[in-house]
């Protein structure tokens, strides 16, 4: 893969453009690669853990409260 591409890839990943273009075009394609990879893993475990924590937080609630809570709160 080209830096160009594995750019636009991390910019894909980060939802924007990096701030520091210049010195992110200077690494080596596999290492923007790489960059990109830690970048949605670490987005998906963030996900997963606010799942969880939300899941978790759902528990203090008595369960016939947990399904109005969830509408309100515009959990699926």
């Amino acid at each position: 893969m080209s830096s160009e591409a594995s750019l636009q890839r991390l910019a894909e990943s980060l939802g924007r453009q990096p701030a520091e273009f210049q010195t992110l075009g200077s690494l080596q394609p596999a290492q923007i690669d790489l960059l990109a990879n830690a970048v949605v893993q670490t987005q998906q475990r963030q996900r997963e853990a606010l799942a969880k924590a939300i899941e978790d937080a759902l528990g203090h609630i008595p369960m016939l409260l947990r399904g109005p809570v969830k509408k309100v709160l515009g959990i699926k």
